[in-house]
């Protein structure tokens, strides 16, 4: 894969102008660094930066409090999870019925999924389920014909 270099000086890149607020053509005034360049815009002359891609973008990481939030919402919602599925396990009985998005799921029904396992409808629509799984709730299709 070929390494991402700066347009020359006085050649033209197509950019998002904020000033413009939609796509246009910008003129590379001059490189402030290896990877960023002052770029100006054709039709409103507004200038900007203009900054190379990142090779591997890294996700911002949350520390102290932040983090520690973020665990414990994630770990909330997993265990309230977790405890509506072992609820629903343990009250509705019999054989699961398997899924077809061509079959229709009235609420409160079992259901086999070959991919995500059992699961119980928890709302029911006219083309789509809500359906509690093991890992997490999810939007099926249903009654497609």
């Amino acid at each position: 894969m070929a390494e991402m270099t700066l347009p020359p000086v006085a050649k033209t890149i197509h950019l998002e102008c904020k000033k413009c607020a939609c796509e246009r053509y910008f003129v590379v005034v001059a490189h402030t660094s290896a990877t960023s360049a002052k770029v100006k815009c054709e039709v409103c002359g507004s200038q900007k930066t203009y900054k190379l891609p990142s090779k591997n973008p890294q996700p911002r990481q949350l520390a102290g409090a932040a983090a520690k939030r973020k665990e414990a919402a994630a770990q909330a919602k997993k265990n309230a999870h977790t405890d509506e599925y072992n609820n629903l396990m343990a009250s509705v009985q019999g054989e699961a019925l398997k899924y077809s998005m061509k079959s229709n799921f009235p609420q409160n029904t079992k259901i086999s999924h070959p991919k995500f396992g059992d699961g119980f409808v928890r709302l029911s629509y006219a083309d789509k389920i809500e359906v509690v799984f093991a890992d997490e709730v999810r939007a099926l299709v249903h009654n497609r014909q």
